[in-house]
């Protein structure tokens, strides 16, 4: 019996999106969801199947595992061919998954770089809730410059339906990436990047559980705001240099993706030439030393570091 693949998602130990080996190394862990139109086949712990580049994606009784091994050959991850056999522990065919199979891994609809409303945005004319600015208005850029807004978007969550690594909103406690920054405590995404000793660093790859935390008071169902210039910029976002919208991502995981269709000016946006980390080993060791160093000074709690 087949089944159509809705969607695939790999994600990395703490919820960061991975699209190929080459972001990883051997022994790194990633797990795999996929979402099935249709029913008839439940995974047994032992099922499996392949990659194309030789490794194995291990079914182990919550999701779909693949362990990086030293022989495995770099790429994307993915599917071999225009279907997915699974395989049981005794390497029977057993099922087979097929439909609009993608030819790599489909990112998360919630894989966007927002803000939590309320986070107040630098603009010519003080600080501004980042809920309330509209196409037009005036931010300020980290470097000192004045910008137009092109398009605001908005994006509605909710807890109840999506994975909490993807949806809850990251907590940057005030001070915790450097003196002042952010000035009071700082909410965005966890793929909203922010820029650290000239890297930009997504959020959820700053989580250490102390002065960086995934914040679970929030309600049910909120909303998501996010800033799209002319170009991809750093705006302060409590005095924190924070990325703008860069296109890769799609539209229209946002709520009012049709009125971007609508703008005069709908020009690709390039991202900016500088260094990104998406999970926590990316990070250079001196930045992860200087804020666990921070983290402590703030809550007075030891924060361990890799090497």
């Amino acid at each position: 019996m087949a089944t159509h693949i809705q969607q695939i998602t790999w994600t990395e130990t703490g919820g960061t999106l991975v699209n190929g080996v080459d972001q990883l190394s051997a022994g790194d862990t990633v797990s795999l969801t996929l979402k099935l139109n249709g029913s008839g086949y439940t995974p047994a712990n032992g099922d499996y199947f392949l990659l194309s580049n030789g490794g194995h994606a291990i079914y182990n009784g919550a999701a779909w595992v693949y362990t990086v091994a030293a022989g495995d050959t770099t790429g994307n991850l993915n599917l071999p061919g225009s279907s997915l056999t699974i395989y049981n522990n005794s390497s029977t065919n057993i099922y087979t998954l097929s439909g609009s199979l993608p030819s790599s891994p489909t990112p998360t609809t919630y894989d966007v770089i927002c803000f939590y409303p309320g986070t107040m945005i630098a603009t010519p004319d003080g600080e501004k809730a980042v809920e309330t600015l509209q196409a037009g208005d005036l931010v300020l850029t980290a470097d000192g410059k004045s910008a137009p807004v092109r398009w605001m978007g908005r994006q509605t969550v909710s807890t109840s339906f999506a994975d909490p690594l993807r949806v809850l909103p990251i907590h940057i406690k005030a001070g915790a990436l450097a003196e002042g920054v952010p000035a009071r405590d700082l909410l965005v995404s966890p793929d909203h990047a922010l820029l650290v000793d000239g890297v930009l660093i997504q959020a959820a790859a700053l989580v250490n559980g102390v002065s960086i935390f995934r914040e679970t008071k929030v309600p049910t169902t909120f909303t998501y705001h996010h800033v799209e210039l002319a170009d991809h910029s750093l705006i302060l976002a409590e005095n924190t240099p924070a990325e703008t919208f860069v296109d890769n991502v799609d539209r229209m995981a946002f709520d009012n993706w049709a009125e971007h269709e609508t703008l005069a000016d709908a020009s690709a946006i390039t991202e900016m030439d500088l260094a990104r980390a998406k999970a926590v080993r990316q990070i250079p060791a001196k930045t992860r030393a200087y804020l666990a160093e921070r983290a402590t000074a703030l809550s007075g709690a030891q924060i361990a570091t890799a090497a």
